[in-house]
């Protein structure tokens, strides 16, 4: 068991998996990457069984997207997950298209990927409720005073968006396709692709702390984009030593105002080398001149690991 909180940023190709392992033993996954399995690459299932750990304490989902989605379910059918914290209920909705519509929907299409999420997230659910998991909704620690997630010796995680008043324009998506019959629908249609399109608007931001080291700890920023972080930084401090950069360092959640907001040492930012290279000259661009230095998941192979930062919490890159 460590002495100290340590994180493990994994690298999942362009999707999120990160771990944290407590003082006690006890470990807490956020997101699970897409499930995918390469020789390049890590999965938080492998990870778990290489470090010998027979169950999962947390499972934590920031938002309903494939590379943050799918790996969990691995995790659920493989081992036992005492709690899980999840963004939401899905509204009911007919989930069955006539073959002719369904014939019509390209496998790679926006409409077809919301209706795979779903039914991924659905079976996720399934899973966790078949072997017993205590699921709770991220809604119930959506306030000033009910954000904590856990609490462990010094160390808490709470949850810091969306709180009861931010808007879920995906879930609202979900909620006005229910409403609107069955897939025929054309109307239907454009409604679900508009999920997709607003699914990072209701991501889940976390933040892991100790005790009398507030503003020094670690933010997950899931995939928020900037709305939802203006919305949050005018409540809260984001002040931190790490921040897991949003929507895998895209500028449309990654930006010069979170930046200068979080004032972080060091950002990691959760994708592939390959699909990071167009990228990297702007990320330079903002981070040299705030003194934060930018990490990319995807340059670790697995079972790989590099150390960001030691002490209280130690933050690690792969391992």
């Amino acid at each position: 068991m460590p002495l100290h909180a340590a994180v493990h940023f994994l690298n999942v190709g362009w999707g999120d998996a990160h771990l944290i392992h407590a003082p006690s033993g006890n470990v807490t996954l956020i997101d699970g990457g897409d499930g995918l399995l390469a020789s390049h690459r890590d999965h938080p299932l492998s990870w778990l069984k290489r470090e010998g750990f027979e169950r999962l304490d947390w499972m934590i989902l920031t938002h309903l997207h494939e590379d943050h989605l799918n790996g969990l379910l691995d995790v659920a059918r493989s081992l036992p997950v005492v709690q899980a914290v999840l963004p939401y209920e899905i509204p009911v909705m007919d989930m069955e298209a006539p073959e002719s519509e369904a014939a019509g929907l390209e496998l790679s299409s926006p409409q077809s990927r919301v209706l795979v999420i779903l039914a991924a997230y659905r079976e996720l659910i399934r899973l966790l409720r078949e072997q017993g998991t205590a699921i709770r909704w991220r809604s119930e620690y959506g306030s000033a005073g009910g954000s904590t997630i856990w609490e462990e010796g010094p160390y808490r995680l709470d949850h810091l968006y969306p709180w009861a008043a931010d808007p879920l324009p995906g879930l609202e998506v979900l909620r006005e396709a229910a409403r609107g019959g069955k897939l025929a629908s054309e109307e239907w249609l454009a409604q679900l692709e508009g999920f997709f399109d607003r699914s990072n608007d209701d991501s889940s931001v976390y933040r892991l702390e100790e005790a009398g080291a507030e503003g020094e700890g670690i933010l997950f920023g899931g995939d928020l984009l900037a709305a939802g972080w203006e919305r949050l930084s005018e409540r809260t401090d984001l002040s931190c030593c790490v921040l897991k950069a949003p929507h895998h360092g895209l500028d449309d959640a990654f930006n010069g105002q979170l930046l200068s907001a979080a004032a972080p040492a060091h950002a990691v930012i959760p994708i592939s080398i390959d699909r990071s290279q167009p990228m990297e000259e702007r990320w330079s661009e903002l981070c040299s001149p705030r003194g934060t230095a930018y990490h990319l998941t995807g340059a670790s192979a697995p079972m790989e690991k590099k150390r960001l930062i030691s002490g209280s919490i130690e933050a690690w890159i792969g391992g």
